[in-house]
C-alpha cells in the first residue's frame, strides 16, 4: 500500500510539471500572436498613411509634362490653367490664364495680360517683357536683353562702328596687296631682266596672251584636281601629293612675273619703246604698275570722301578690278608662252649640199 501511494504521489507531481510548462508555451504564443497582429495592424496603417500622403501630394503637384514650344508661339487663355512649366525657344508667349509654375522665353516676346496670374518666377531673353500692370507674378521677374546687329551704321549694341572705318580697312587691305605684288615684281625685274624682257614682248601680243591666260585660269582648278585624284588612285603616286602647294606657289610667282611683265611692256610703250628693247626695265615696271592700279588706286581714296566722287566710288572699283584681271589674264599668258618656248629643242641645221 506504501509503494501504492508513493507511486501515485510521483505520477502527480510529474503530471503538475510537466502541465505547469505546457500554460506558460500556451500563454507566450498568445502573446506572440497578439503582437504580430499589432505589427501588421500598424505596418498597415503606416501604408495607408503614406497612400494618402502620397495621394494628396499628387493632387495638389498634378503635372502632365512641360508645355514647350520652339520655334513657335505659345497662348494660354483666360481661365484656363497650365499646371505645368511653360518653355518657349524662338517664339512669343502669351499668358492671360493661370500658370502655377515657372514661365521661360527665350528669343521671343512674353507678354502677360490682365487675367494672368503666374505662380513661379518669369524669364525672358532677348526682348522686354510686356507685362500688364494687373498681371500678377508671385515669383521673381528675370529679363536678359540681347543687342543684335545694327545693320544701317554697322554697330553692335551700343558699341557703333562708323561706316568709314570699312572704307579705311579696305584702302589698306588694297595697300598690303599691292605692295606685296610690287615687291616681289622688283625683285624678279632685278634678279631676272632677261625673262621678264622676254615676257614683255609677248605681252604685247595682248589677243594671243590673253586667251591663253584665260583658257589656263578656266582648266587650272578642274586640272589640278584631275592630277591630284589620278595620284591617289595610282597610290605609288601618293607621296607626291605634299609637291602640289610647292606647285601652286611656282605658278603665283609665275603669274607675278607675267604681271610684272605686263607692266613693263606698258611702261615701255608710254615711253614709246618696246619691252622687249627696253633698257631700263626697272622704271618701265614703275611706270605701267602705276598705270594698271591707278583706277583701283582711285577708288579706294574716292571712298574716303563724301564729295561727288564717293557715290561712284562702287563704279571705279569695278573698273579697276577689270583692269587689273586683264593685266593678270596677258601676264599669264605671256609667262606660260615664254616658259614653253624657251624649252623647244632647236631643229638641227640643213646638211651641206
Amino acid at each position: 500500500m506504501t509503494r501504492f501511494l508513493l507511486a501515485l504521489t510521483l505520477v502527480l507531481c510529474a503530471t503538475t510539471a510537466f502541465a505547469q510548462p505546457d500554460g506558460d508555451f500556451r500563454r507566450w504564443r498568445e502573446e506572440a500572436r497578439r503582437e504580430a497582429q499589432e505589427a501588421r495592424r500598424q505596418g498597415q496603417d503606416a501604408r495607408d498613411r503614406a497612400r494618402r500622403d502620397w495621394d494628396d501630394w499628387s493632387s495638389r503637384h498634378h503635372r502632365e509634362g512641360v508645355h514647350l514650344r520652339i520655334l513657335r508661339d505659345y497662348q494660354l487663355d483666360a481661365g484656363a490653367t497650365a499646371n505645368e512649366p511653360v518653355v518657349v525657344l524662338g517664339g512669343s508667349a502669351t499668358i492671360n490664364g493661370h500658370a502655377t509654375d515657372d514661365v521661360v522665353v527665350i528669343g521671343g516676346r512674353l507678354r502677360l495680360g490682365p487675367t494672368a496670374v503666374v505662380d513661379g518666377d518669369v524669364f525672358t531673353a532677348g526682348h522686354d517683357a510686356d507685362i500688364d500692370p494687373a498681371a500678377q507674378v508671385k515669383g521673381k521677374i528675370d529679363q536678359a536683353l540681347i543687342d543684335v546687329p545694327n545693320i544701317g551704321n554697322f554697330g553692335w549694341g551700343r558699341f557703333h562702328v562708323p561706316p568709314g572705318i570699312w572704307s579705311f580697312a579696305s584702302l589698306g587691305a588694297m595697300s598690303m596687296r599691292l605692295g606685296m605684288v610690287l615687291t616681289i615684281s622688283i625683285l624678279l625685274t632685278v634678279i631676272a631682266p632677261g625673262p621678264i624682257r622676254s615676257m614683255a614682248g609677248r605681252a604685247s601680243s595682248a589677243a594671243r596672251a590673253g586667251f591663253l591666260g584665260f583658257l589656263v585660269e578656266v582648266l587650272f582648278v578642274p586640272g589640278l584636281l584631275i592630277v591630284a585624284i589620278a595620284l591617289v588612285i595610282s597610290v605609288v603616286g601618293i607621296p607626291l601629293l605634299a609637291a602640289i602647294p610647292f606647285v601652286i606657289a611656282g605658278g603665283a610667282l609665275v603669274w607675278i612675273a607675267g604681271f610684272a611683265s605686263v607692266a613693263v611692256s606698258l611702261g615701255a610703250r608710254l615711253r614709246g619703246s618696246s619691252g622687249d628693247q627696253t633698257s631700263v626695265p626697272f622704271l618701265d615696271l614703275l611706270t605701267g604698275f602705276l598705270a594698271i592700279t591707278a583706277v583701283t588706286i582711285v577708288a579706294h581714296f574716292a571712298a574716303l570722301t563724301p564729295g561727288v566722287l564717293g557715290p561712284f566710288s562702287w563704279m571705279l572699283h569695278t573698273t579697276g578690278l577689270v583692269i587689273e584681271y586683264v593685266a593678270w589674264t596677258i601676264g599669264l599668258g605671256a609667262a606660260l608662252s615664254t616658259l614653253f618656248a624657251g624649252r623647244r629643242v632647236a631643229a638641227p641645221p640643213p646638211l651641206p649640199a
